[in-house]
């Protein structure tokens, strides 16, 4: 086994646990594997806000737990506040994906609930693997 393929080994491990990475094909299991980047998020840091502007990035947890809160208007001093956790996301999610595909912000915060950690993979590598496994790409429209 090469040492590529030996880094690479616990992160197939883990895309194997959840769909759609375990349906899709060995080498764009691989592809994947190779072009994700592992990244650490304390308890309550964000993530991805809405005013990060346009999504560049698909996040896969790997441990941890994300909400997205979304925004609401308010009448007070603070002009937006967040009205609480719409969603929780756990091990094997991916967001966000909407903001990803149609090329737009988010329109959650999405922050850490624990300590979190992600695998991030960047926009030109989701677009490529879009392109050639019909498996993600499939499972990335229905969502």
């Amino acid at each position: 086994m090469t040492d590529t393929s030996n880094a690479l080994k616990p992160v197939l491990t883990f895309l194997q646990q959840y769909a759609p990475f375990c349906q899709m094909l060995p080498a764009h299991q691989e592809y994947l594997a190779m072009h994700l980047e592992q990244v650490f998020y304390a308890e309550n840091d964000d993530i991805v806000l809405p005013q990060d502007g346009v999504t560049d990035s698909l996040y896969i947890i790997k441990n941890g737990c994300v909400s997205g809160e979304s925004e609401q208007e308010t009448v007070t001093v603070t002009p937006r506040k967040f009205a609480g956790p719409v969603e929780k996301l756990e091990p094997g999610h991916c967001f966000p994906i909407d903001a990803l595909v149609n090329k737009r912000a988010v329109n959650y915060q999405h922050r850490a609930i624990q300590s979190t950690i992600c695998y991030r993979l960047t926009q030109s590598h989701f677009e490529y693997l879009m392109q050639q496994s019909i498996i993600f790409h499939d499972f990335i429209l229905k969502q």
